[in-house]
């Protein structure tokens, strides 16, 4: 099946910035650093406002997306609502950094901000399971975009922190932030793909190469974290090798969901063959 390239980096770049703000609020709810800095807001906004713009351009007529909003029930209309929460969320949280505002309402507003987002790159992967296409009818496929999206949300937060020179011990807790990410998007990458591993098995039109690369991201998520875990002054260098291969592994789950996404009606047009 064709890849649907606008899609993939819809669901990356803004499931990154989602993220980001995600394990920012996490460090500052586990005492480990302060809040989420006017830097690590404006990113996150930025990636998941582009993000949703990118999410359009695989139209022919880029004006239709207005015809797919007037179905409140469909997958495009929820995550263009996410999308558009999502950024009033983090727009408000801004405004009351610069404002100064109360440390408890920058809470309830960082922590909604999280869970949103959160559950948006749930959404983003559940959008595409259909009866239509067997290999992603699974719930192992939004888990899947969920954990990936985690990965590199986990490494853009530590180059950040490490870019902003935060305390040692805040770096370092960002170096776990990457463990965990990097794990997570190992784990449930892990089950989609042996939950459909026969459509993987079975293509031949690089599937098997993305789904190790995919791992092999991973594995330098997690790698690079540890050594910040220990190392914390050694992490500019190691969060962009965490980032650029938490974008890989990102990058390369949802093109192998694109290339075993196989239509129900081809398996009876092979049959005829």
């Amino acid at each position: 099946m064709e890849i649907q390239w606008a899609l993939v980096l819809f669901t990356v770049v803004s499931g990154a910035g989602a993220w980001l703000f995600a394990f920012s609020m996490l460090s500052s709810l586990f005492k480990k650093d302060e809040a989420p800095s006017k830097m690590e807001t404006i990113v996150a906004f930025v990636l998941v406002a582009v993000g949703g713009c990118m999410s359009v351009m695989h139209l022919s007529h880029v004006d239709r997306i207005l015809e797919a909003l007037n179905h409140p029930t469909s997958g495009i209309f929820i995550e263009a609502a996410m999308i558009g929460v999502l950024c009033v969320i983090l727009a408000v949280y801004f405004i009351m950094l610069v404002r100064g505002t109360s440390k408890k309402a920058r809470t309830a507003v960082g922590i909604l901000g999280l869970l949103v987002g959160m559950v948006f790159t749930y959404a983003c992967g559940s959008s595409y399971m259909m009866e239509a296409r067997p290999a992603w009818q699974t719930v192992a496929l939004p888990l899947a975009y969920f954990g990936t999206a985690a990965a590199a949300g986990s490494g853009l937060n530590l180059l950040l922190k490490a870019a902003q020179k935060r305390t040692d011990e805040a770096v370092s807790f960002a170096g776990l932030m990457a463990v965990a990410g990097g794990a997570l998007g190992a784990v449930l990458a892990a089950a989609f793909c042996v939950i459909t591993g026969s459509y993987v098995a079975a293509s031949d039109n690089g599937a098997i190469a993305w789904a190790v690369a995919l791992f092999v991201a991973l594995a330098a998520v997690i790698a690079s974290g540890a050594v910040v875990l220990k190392q914390p002054k050694n992490a500019l260098a190691l969060s962009t090798i965490a980032l650029a291969a938490g974008l890989v592994a990102a990058v390369a789950l949802r093109v192998v969901m694109w290339l075993i996404g196989t239509p129900f009606m081809d398996f009876f047009l092979m049959a005829l063959d």
